[in-house]
């Protein structure tokens, strides 16, 4: 058994449930390399428990040389696709500039890190891969067309790679979060208020009472279902989403 440190690559790690995972890695004991397109300056602390790179994963050229610096330090064990945008327009209103920044992010760039990560975990021996979906790419919302869209294509994909990879000893699962309490949700919330004329709390309330806790979920209880998803302890499991909804979906 090798005693080499386990390296975790981790994208959105600057903030929110990817800084959330990025730290639950850090503590399990990983190296764990975050990238994110937020400026180092607009980071608090997360440097002090993890590396953080720039990186736009919608751009091949960045996506390529950051897996090339993280395969540096032996395998890639972990890869957590977290970076994603959200857009919430009626489908009408949606510009084909908007459709395809969100489809290059949430799509394209679990596609480009899976493709440069692959052949590092295969050269390794195997690994583990865990795509961020969404309870919106399980039910439809309204003005989340796209953002569901794409969140279900992640989730579609997870299911296909899971028999490509398999005979490589790679797993790959996706976890799909409810409301959790991010600036994503809070931003979401702010352009509901302003398009009901409604007051943000109570849009808000209204949100929180969807879950069936009557709250959302901090970052670090979706990061422990990443966790679980990519550790030993789920060892038979792939091909798999995890919805950790709060009850959402079983209405």
């Amino acid at each position: 058994m090798s005693d080499r440190e386990p390296v975790a690559l981790v994208t959105g790690a600057a903030r929110g449930i990817g800084a959330a995972t990025a730290r639950r890695f850090a503590a399990a004991g990983y190296r764990v390399v975050g990238a994110d397109v937020i400026a180092r300056e607009e980071v608090d602390g997360v440097e002090d428990e993890w590396e953080l790179e720039h990186c736009d994963v919608a751009d091949e050229t960045a996506v390529a040389g950051l897996v090339a610096r993280v395969g540096e330090h032996g395998n890639i064990d972990v890869l957590v696709n977290v970076a994603g945008v959200v857009l919430v327009k009626p489908l009408e209103e949606t510009s084909w500039d908007e459709f395809t920044h969100v489809a290059n992010v949430n799509i394209g760039g679990t596609f480009l890190l899976c493709k440069h990560v692959i052949p590092v975990m295969k050269r390794g021996g195997g690994g583990s891969i865990v795509n961020v979906g969404s309870v919106s790419g399980h039910v439809g919302q309204v003005d989340h067309v796209l953002y569901g869209a794409t969140k279900a294509a992640v989730i579609g994909m997870c299911r296909a790679l899971a028999w490509e990879l398999a005979p490589a000893n790679i797993r790959i699962n996706s976890v799909s979060p409810g409301s959790v309490d991010t600036a994503m949700l809070r931003g979401d919330i702010a352009l509901e208020s302003e398009r009901t004329g409604s007051p943000y709390h109570e849009v808000k309330t209204l949100r929180e009472g969807e879950q069936a806790f009557g709250r959302w979920a901090d970052p670090s209880e979706i990061a422990e279902a990443v966790y679980f998803m990519a550790s030993s302890g789920a060892s038979f499991v792939t091909g798999s989403d995890l919805l950790v909804d709060c009850g959402w979906t079983a209405r």
